[in-house]
């Protein structure tokens, strides 16, 4: 069975209100229609949509503890489904400190899948900077980085992206071109993003890919700016679905905690986040039975590599 965890930083499931949420008037037809006509909106208490080729649930990100939903905290969960922000007594963020560290170090979904014979990667390459950067100790690692490092896995970097084996976070490479200094990063279109990042999700068992830009564009409450990422996003999610073999496993899209459904603010939400889950019907509904909030996530993948 295939696995790929799309997660997309800061997004949550906000109101109708194209004022406040660019996901109520976005140009995202691909979406759209996976959802049967539906948008990325909040639902009605205790509802699930369910269509041909894809179930959407909410899920909890506050996990009983007052406070802002935070990155490390919240993406930390995801990994390891444990209640972080229970453990350390609040949402913490953008970066692990140490207690989220060493709860990473014992356990995350990337080492338990390892260690259980399955290959599993993270398939965001990063550049020569970001890699002197945690050397010099100028930089940490994320949440995702980290629970990747702890698990004696690599992280791809520009080598991997030049051969095609991984991609850039803004999908396209041409952040890369522009801002980092790679003039000659291979570059595609977002369509061809989506299908790059379906070919290479079917060569491991398991596979995540991280989009922080979303909760960058969250905290600049630019509605322009969000809605056209947010297009550019529906053009990979389009490319993803013509190349994925829904028959083969699952894609799980979901997020650590809601910002950019609500550009009213510039901080972070008490909205619940997207629980997206994309393959067969049968195999959609063993996945998301019991699925409420982020620590249920972890625990249900691994019941599939359990039970198939």
């Amino acid at each position: 069975m295939k696995f790929l965890f799309l997660f997309l930083d800061g997004i949550g499931l906000g109101a109708d209100d194209p004022e406040r949420n660019p996901f109520a008037k976005a140009e995202m037809p691909n979406l759209i229609n996976l959802l049967d006509g539906e948008r990325l909106l909040e639902l009605p208490p205790g509802v699930i949509l369910e269509s041909e080729r894809a179930t959407l649930l909410p899920l909890d990100a506050r996990l009983g503890v007052e406070g802002l939903p935070q990155s490390a905290s919240g993406q930390a969960t995801l990994l390891t489904g444990v209640n972080v922000p229970a453990a350390i007594g609040e949402h913490y963020g953008p970066k692990p400190n140490p207690v989220i560290v060493e709860i990473l170090t014992n356990d995350n979904i990337f080492k338990t899948l390892k260690e259980a014979g399955f290959q599993t990667t993270l398939l965001n390459a990063f550049p020569k900077a970001y890699f002197q950067g945690i050397d010099t100790g100028r930089r940490l690692p994320g949440a995702v980085a980290m629970a990747i490092r702890k698990s004696d896995l690599s992280l791809m970097d520009e080598n991997d992206l030049f051969a095609g084996r991984a991609l850039s976070a803004d999908f396209t490479g041409k952040g890369w071109r522009e801002h980092l200094g790679y003039h000659d990063a291979p570059l595609l279109s977002f369509n061809q993003a989506g299908g790059r990042l379906a070919q290479l999700a079917q060569n491991y068992d398991f596979a995540f890919f991280e989009f922080w830009v979303s909760d960058v564009l969250g905290h600049r409450k630019d509605m322009d700016e969000a809605r056209l990422w947010l297009k550019r996003f529906d053009q990979v999610l389009g490319g993803l679905l013509n190349t994925w073999d829904v028959e083969d496993g699952l894609i799980l899209i979901t997020s650590d905690h809601g910002n950019l459904e609500d550009l009213s603010t510039r901080k972070h939400t008490f909205n619940p986040v997207p629980g997206l889950i994309i393959g067969t019907r049968s195999l959609r509904r063993k996945f998301s039975q019991g699925l409420s909030d982020l620590t249920d996530v972890a625990p249900a993948i691994l019941r599939l590599y359990e039970e198939n």
